[in-house]
C-alpha cells in the first residue's frame, strides 16, 4: 500500500546505503558501456552535440525515436540544459522553447502553459510516459533527466490527459543510475537571500551492476526578488531499477513540498468585468517586477507519488509491458486566484484573494505489447497498448473580494480564514486502447505511421462516451539520412471545458462534455553536421466555450482555429559555439467571432548561444527571449505591446583539492525591464518577473 509519509524515510535509508564507502560495496566501479537500443528500448538517446539537447526522445507508444525519424515536432532538453541556466522548475526549463509560454506566475502554485498558443494545465505534464503522474504544484527539476516537448495534439500517441493539453504534451524523464556511480553535492543561491542544497547519488550494486539505485534530495528557503515574500522548498526522489536477463522493473516515488509566506505578485484585470467592477480598458505603466500584492497570505503544496514499470521480453522482437502509479496532491492557502481589476489611471484597482483548501488524486495503469515483424520487403513496428486513469479533482475557498487597492502601492489584504477541507467535485475514468503500426518501406527512406486511439470518458456529471482518436504520419528520407521530410494528422481529446469560478458567470462550475482537437502539419528537418533544424508549418482547429450575449454565462458553440511556422535549433554552429532555441509565428483565429484569439502573441523568439571561452573551463552564455503583440481580452479591445528580455549565463569548472567542481552563474532578466509578460485568462495580464541572479557550485566526489 503506498504511504507517502514514509517516502522521506526510505529516501533517507537509501542515501545511507549509497554514500557507503566504495571498498563496502558489492562490484568495483563498473565500466562507462552503451547499452544498445536492442537490448533496451528504454535506453535514453544520446545527447546531441554541445549536449542541451538530444537526437532523440520518447513518443508515447511509438517508443525513443530519433528526431529526424519522428512525424512531429518535439525536442528533449536534457540535464545539461536544466543545470547550466540552474532551472528549479519546469517553467524555467521551457524557457528554451520558442513554442511554449508559461501563463501563470510565481506566486500561482501551478505551472500552466501554452505550445503553439492553446492551453497546456500543470496537472497534464506526463511523468516516466505516464499522464497524472507528474507533481501537480511546481514541477521540481532535481528529479528529472530529461524534459521532452511534443508540439500539437497527440492522444493517438499519449493517450487523453486529466486536464486540457490542447497545444501538445510534456514528459518528464526520471533520472537513474547509470554505469558510472554519482555522488554529487549541489549548493546554491538566488536573489535576494533563497539559499537551498542538493544530494544526487547514483550507484549500480552486483557484480553485472544490475541493480540501480539514483537518489535526489534538495532542501532550500529564503526571500525572493519579490519584496519580502518567502519561498521554501523540499524534495526526497528515489529511483530503483533492476536490469534480469529478460526482464527489468523500475520504480520511481517522490515527495515534493513548496511553501509561499507573505505574499506574491498578481494577475491585473486590464479589460474584464465581476460583478459591477469593470477593468480600465486601457493599459497602464506596470507595476515594478518585485511589487508584492498581497502580503500577509500564505500557501502550501504537496505531492507524493510513485510509479512502478516492468518489461518482459517474450521473443527477440517482442516485449510484453506493464505500469500503474499513483499520486496524491494537497494545497492550502494562497494558491491561485490572486488577482487585482485595475480601474484607474492612478492604479487605482479592486483586490481579490483566495484562501483555498485543494485535493488531487490520480490513479493510472497501463499494459501493452510491442514487437517487430515484416511483410515482404516492409518491416513494421506494432505496439498495442490499453491505459486506465482515474483523476479526482476538488478544492473550496473562502474569498476576500472587492476591496480598495492600489498596484503601485499596495495595502496588505484582508487574507480570509480557511475553508473547510476540500472534497471531490470531479472524478473521471479515461480508458483507452490503442493500436499503432509503423511501416518501415524502401530501407528506411519512407516511415508511415498509422493509428488509432479508443478512448472511453466517464465525468462525475454522468457523461459516458467513447470516441476514436484515428492520427497518422509519415516521413520521407529522398536526398539521405540526414534530411526529413514529414506530415502529421494528429488528434487531441481533452477534458471538457469547466465554466470558471470567480467571474460573474451564473452557471459557474459546469463541465461540458470532452472534445477534439485537429491538427495538419507538415514540415523538413536537417541535420547538418552538429546543428539539427526543424521547420513546421501547422494547423490546428478546435471547439470553444463562447459567452452568452448577456455576459452571464458560458455555452459550447465557438471555434477556434490556430495556424503557425515554427523553426527550432539545436547542437553546435562552430566547435566552440552552441544554439539553443528558434522562433515561431501564430495566427489564431475565433472563427465563430471573426476576431483573435487572446494571449496568443504573433512571433516569438527564444534564443540561446553559448561560447566556450579560450580561458580554460570557462563558457559563457546568453539569451533573448521575445514576445509578440497580444490581445488581452476577447473582444480585442486592449493589445499588449512586443517584449523582450536577456539572461546571460557562465560556467567554470575547477577542482578544489582532487574533487571536480562545477560553478554555474545565471542572470534572469539582466537589465530588470518591468513590462507585461503574458496573459493568463480573459482579460487579465501578468507583469514579468524581478531580475534573478542564481549562483551554484556542484561538488563531483
Amino acid at each position: 500500500m503506498f504511504t507517502p509519509r514514509a517516502l522521506p524515510l526510505a529516501c533517507a535509508a537509501a542515501l545511507a546505503c549509497m554514500a557507503l564507502p566504495a571498498a563496502a560495496q558489492s562490484a568495483p566501479t563498473l565500466p562507462e558501456v552503451a547499452v544498445t537500443g536492442e537490448q533496451d528500448p528504454e535506453a535514453l538517446p544520446s545527447a546531441a552535440p554541445g549536449g542541451k539537447a538530444a537526437q532523440g526522445l520518447r513518443l508515447g507508444v511509438l517508443g525513443n525515436t530519433d528526431v529526424l525519424d519522428a512525424p512531429v515536432s518535439a525536442t528533449a532538453y536534457t540535464q545539461q540544459a536544466i543545470q547550466d541556466q540552474q532551472a528549479r522548475t519546469l517553467a524555467d526549463v521551457l524557457q528554451s522553447d520558442p513554442s511554449v509560454r508559461y501563463t501563470t506566475n510565481s506566486g500561482h502554485m501551478l505551472e500552466h502553459f501554452r505550445i503553439r498558443g492553446l492551453d497546456v494545465n500543470g496537472p497534464s505534464v506526463a511523468y516516466g510516459g505516464l499522464y497524472g503522474m507528474a507533481p501537480k504544484g511546481h514541477i521540481p527539476t532535481e528529479m528529472i533527466e530529461r524534459v521532452e516537448v511534443l508540439r500539437g495534439p497527440s492522444t493517438m500517441l499519449g493517450g487523453m490527459a486529466p486536464d486540457s493539453n490542447l497545444g501538445g504534451s510534456i514528459n518528464l524523464v526520471p533520472k537513474r543510475a547509470g554505469a558510472r556511480p554519482v555522488t554529487e553535492i549541489t549548493t546554491s543561491y538566488s536573489s535576494d537571500s533563497y539559499f537551498q542544497a542538493h544530494a544526487d547519488v547514483g550507484r549500480r550494486f552486483g557484480e553485472e551492476g544490475r541493480l540501480g539505485l539514483r537518489f535526489n534530495g534538495a532542501y532550500g528557503g529564503g526571500d525572493t526578488g519579490v519584496a519580502e515574500q518567502h519561498k521554501g522548498r523540499r524534495l526526497g526522489a528515489l529511483a530503483l531499477d533492476y536490469q534480469g536477463d529478460s526482464w527489468n522493473v523500475t520504480v520511481d516515488a517522490y515527495s515534493s513540498r513548496e511553501t509561499i509566506r507573505n505574499g506574491s505578485q498578481a494577475m491585473y484585470g486590464l479589460a474584464t468585468r465581476r460583478g459591477n467592477v469593470v477593468g480600465i480598458g486601457r493599459l497602464v505603466p506596470v507595476p515594478d517586477s518585485d511589487v508584492n500584492a498581497f502580503r500577509g497570505t500564505n500557501g502550501r503544496f504537496d505531492d507524493d507519488g510513485i510509479t512502478v514499470r516492468g518489461e518482459l521480453r517474450l521473443a527477440p522482437d517482442w516485449t510484453a509491458y506493464a505500469a500503474a502509479g499513483a499520486v496524491n496532491s494537497h494545497g492550502q492557502g494562497l494558491m491561485f486566484g490572486t488577482r487585482m481589476i485595475v480601474t484607474g489611471d492612478n492604479g487605482a484597482a479592486k483586490g481579490y484573494v483566495y484562501n483555498v483548501d485543494t485535493i488531487t488524486r490520480d490513479r493510472v495503469a497501463e499494459i501493452g505489447v510491442r514487437g517487430k515483424f515484416a511483410t515482404g520487403t516492409v518491416r513494421h513496428t506494432l505496439n498495442i497498448t490499453a491505459s486506465a486513469l482515474n483523476h479526482k479533482d476538488g478544492s473550496s475557498s473562502r474569498a476576500a473580494e472587492g476591496w480598495d487597492q492600489n498596484i503601485y502601492d499596495p495595502v496588505t489584504p484582508p487574507f480570509p480564514a480557511a475553508p473547510a477541507p476540500a472534497r471531490f467535485s470531479i472524478d473521471n475514468d479515461l480508458r483507452s486502447l490503442a493500436v499503432v503500426d509503423t511501416l518501415d518501406m524502401l530501407d528506411g527512406r519512407l516511415l508511415l505511421t498509422l493509428g488509432a486511439r479508443l478512448q472511453n470518458v466517464r465525468q462525475i456529471n454522468g457523461y459516458d462516451e467513447s470516441r476514436v482518436s484515428p492520427s497518422a504520419g509519415v516521413v520521407a528520407k529522398p536526398w539521405g539520412p540526414n534530411t526529413s521530410l514529414y506530415a502529421n494528422y494528429m488528434e487531441g481529446l481533452s477534458p471538457g471545458q469547466i465554466v470558471p469560478f470567480n467571474a460573474g458567470y451564473t452557471n459557474a462550475g459546469q463541465s461540458f462534455a470532452p472534445y477534439r482537437t485537429r491538427q495538419v502539419e507538415l514540415g523538413v528537418k536537417h541535420r547538418q553536421g552538429a546543428l539539427t533544424h526543424t521547420i513546421s508549418l501547422f494547423q490546428i482547429d478546435r471547439p470553444t466555450l463562447i459567452t452568452a450575449a448577456d455576459g452571464k454565462s458560458m455555452y459550447e458553440g465557438g471555434k477556434q482555429r490556430v495556424r503557425g511556422v515554427e523553426w527550432t535549433a539545436f547542437g553546435q554552429i562552430a566547435p566552440t559555439l552552441e544554439l539553443l532555441g528558434g522562433l515561431a509565428y501564430t495566427q489564431a483565429l475565433q472563427r465563430n467571432t471573426g476576431k483573435d484569439s487572446y494571449g496568443v502573441p504573433g512571433w516569438t523568439a527564444n534564443l540561446g548561444l553559448d561560447w566556450t571561452t579560450p580561458i580554460e573551463n570557462l563558457s559563457l552564455g546568453g539569451r533573448v527571449v521575445y514576445t509578440g503583440r497580444q490581445w488581452v481580452d476577447s473582444a480585442n479591445t486592449l493589445r499588449l505591446p512586443g517584449s523582450h528580455r536577456f539572461d546571460v549565463s557562465a560556467r567554470y569548472k575547477t577542482r578544489v583539492g582532487r574533487t571536480p567542481v562545477t560553478i554555474n552563474g545565471y542572470i534572469e532578466n539582466l537589465t530588470d525591464r518591468a513590462y507585461w509578460s503574458g496573459m493568463f485568462a480573459d482579460g487579465y495580464a501578468m507583469p514579468a518577473p524581478p531580475r534573478t541572479f542564481r549562483l551554484a557550485a556542484t561538488f563531483s566526489f
